[in-house]
């Protein structure tokens, strides 16, 4: 696996290095400052280490892959991003200027999610044995995440801060109609992490869900001055991780701990013979832990494409459209179910004697108690097609004014499937409740929904050289009220974002020669959302049904999220990047310390010079000297 993990981590990076080496032995030329030239290296060096956000299209679409259409709210279709525009439109590339060019850059996101849990007072709760009440220890509680989550080397990992990259090529021939592009992008990525103890372990511990194009070739081709055609390929991987613990708060589990408690200490030999005392092994309670469920899954090879028009009319007036073909990806990866003692007592129970264990046979039920079950999950996803439309005016030469609308076909989502390649106990207890997915499937229905959005934007240029930037967008989710859960489901967005782009050389300060940069940041939250009790049946409905699961009936539901972006992207000739590498790499060079290499160089001596350890790189004979060149 770690092996896997590493040659996936060199195939995303090997087209950087594979470019940059091309022309790794040209001159830099005397256009790369000093600081320039760190603040590249930088860059450079933080998106090969920093790890990759890889995460869903409902959780988190096409957020953070440019900065300029950060500041924009993705208000992009016809306002190209450079590069970048192989996702967004890639007719865009067409604006790209004649050579080589590279795009540089970062975009740390930082995510805040709060669930609070409000018992319902129409709820009817379970009781003791006692008659008393048994409330529910979530009730009243509130929980944040404390780190965000992403799929990494096969496995989530917490970052407090994800960092996303920016990396892309662009090549045109002079006076050539074609361009061409490479890049690597984020369309769909997002996770996070609570603490082991928090509330939401219930339905979510931790969960990531994402979409990475590792490799994403593109090309453009301008029919004439006015339109523009492109079209981009994409290799990506998908990956989902998650892992909760699980309970059952029902009227079928609190009838077995009544019973249990009740029989608590009773024997009776024709009992003990038969139906052994006391009984489900003591019942399991309907707030207890029952199991809980870890898996991480990924699909390396999940191709897709992407279609672009841009056509400008006018001076003043320009039209964007884009299509976004669906992904489809087959995921597979381990899984462990682990379960708690009183779900162990009472599987024990059912396999105690020896018609308990032929009427288990008989009805499919666990009767071999067992700590954990490990084995292969898979599960099919869709990521949907999706299509861009936008317009770009200019009512005047320094204003540029952009709308877009945004389609997902999310609809073609209907459920969620998790296979496992075992007979899951818990699984097999749960039809009892009256769910019907079997034994070896986790069926959620997710029956999601399109979605419309829309967007605006606006640049101004303020000088030759600076334009500033900002955009709102009105996202809606996909999810549907009945089927909402903490897992996936996003609720309705608000997305607003700033920024500027600067032109370096226009600005005549030589140490941004030949380098175009875009700063961004974005802000996306929720009002309030709450999902009443008994409105979602992945969630918190309080009734027996075919449902999978639904930890929390009886609760009202509060999630408040939040979304933090920044971005810097640096857009420059490759000469730039290759220049420094070739200093780099003569620095490193350790022909420039080794004295075996370097060139001696000697005046005729009149006789011989005495040979001694004591003179090695300077002898003098007679005022007369010997040496090696580049020696100390």
């Amino acid at each position: 696996m770690k092996k896997k993990s590493k040659i996936k981590m060199f195939v995303t990076h090997l087209p950087l290095l594979i470019f940059c080496r091309v022309q790794l032995e040209k001159p830099a030329g005397n256009q790369s400052h000093r600081f320039q030239n760190t603040l590249i290296f930088l860059l450079m060096a933080a998106i090969l280490i920093l790890p990759v956000p890889q995460a869903r299209g409902a959780f988190l679409e096409s957020v953070a892959i440019d900065p300029k259409a950060i500041s924009l709210a993705n208000t992009v279709t016809a306002n190209p991003t450079g590069i970048t525009s192989i996702y967004y439109n890639p007719a865009g590339l067409s604006q790209m200027k004649d050579g080589t060019y590279i795009s540089l850059g970062l975009m740390p996101i930082y995510i805040q999610n709060t669930f609070k849990y409000d018992m319902n007072p129409n709820f009817q709760k379970f009781h003791d044995v006692h008659g008393n009440d048994v409330d529910d220890p979530v009730d009243g509680k509130e929980a944040t995440n404390e780190m965000g989550r992403i799929g990494l080397f096969g496995k989530g990992r917490d970052f407090q801060v994800l960092t996303g990259p920016v990396l892309g090529f662009s090549h045109r021939e002079p006076n050539s109609k074609w361009t061409f592009g490479f890049s690597v992008y984020l369309p769909y990525g997002g996770g996070y992490s609570f603490e082991a103890d928090s509330p939401t372990k219930w339905d979510l511990k931790e969960v990531y869900i994402q979409h990475l194009v590792y490799a994403g070739p593109a090309v453009s081709y301008r029919v004439n001055k006015n339109l523009s055609l492109g079209v981009s390929f994409g290799l990506g991987q998908s990956a989902l991780g998650m892992s909760l613990d699980n309970r059952a708060p029902n009227a079928l589990t609190n009838v077995t701990k009544l019973l249990g408690d009740a029989t608590q200490g009773a024997s009776n030999p024709i009992f003990d013979l038969t139906v052994p005392l006391p009984l489900f092994g003591g019942g399991l309670g309907p707030y207890e832990r029952a199991a809980d469920l870890s898996f991480d899954m990924s699909d390396d090879f999940s191709p897709s494409y992407n279609l672009g028009l841009l056509w400008e009319p006018l001076d003043w007036l320009s039209f964007g459209a884009n299509y976004y073909s669906k992904v489809e990806s087959h995921l597979s990866g381990d899984f462990t179910f682990s379960y708690s003692e009183a779900f162990q007592r009472m599987v024990a129970w059912s396999g105690s004697t020896a018609i308990m264990q032929i009427s288990s046979m008989i009805f499919d039920l666990p009767y071999e108690p067992t700590k954990a079950q490990h084995g292969t999950i898979t599960t099919d996803l869709q990521w949907p097609q999706m299509v861009n439309l936008g317009i770009k005016v200019k009512p005047i030469s320094k204003i540029s004014l952009m709308a877009d609308v945004h389609w997902a076909d999310w609809s073609s989502t209907k459920e969620t499937n998790l296979k496992f390649d075992q007979k899951i106990q818990l699984l097999q207890l749960v039809k009892y409740f009256g769910y019907t997915g079997g034994a070896y499937n986790m069926i959620l229905r997710r029956n999601l929904k399109d979605t419309w959005d829309w967007s605006v934007g606006a640049e101004l240029q303020v000088l030759d050289w600076l334009t500033l930037r900002a955009g709102y967008e009105d996202r809606q989710s996909p999810t549907r009220y009945e089927y909402y859960d903490l897992q996936y489901a996003i609720p309705d967005m608000q997305y607003v974002g700033v920024g500027m782009g600067i032109d370096g050389s226009g600005t005549g300060i030589k140490m941004l020669q030949d380098v175009d940069i875009d700063l961004a940041l974005g802000y996306m939250w929720n009002k309030s959302y709450t999902v009443k009790a008994g409105s979602s049946e992945n969630l918190n409905v309080d009734q027996l049904g075919n449902y999978l699961y639904y930890p929390y009936p009886g609760l009202d539901v509060e999630q408040k999220i939040s979304f933090l972006l920044a971005g810097a992207k640096l857009t420059m000739p490759l000469e730039v990047v290759t220049g420094l590498l070739t200093r780099g790499t003569d620095i490193l060079r350790p022909s420039r310390w080794r004295s075996s290499t370097s060139t001696a160089k000697a005046i005729t001596l009149a006789s011989p010079v005495d040979s001694s350890a004591a003179i090695v790189y300077n002898m003098r004979y007679k005022n007369s000297y010997y040496f090696i060149e580049d020696s100390e």
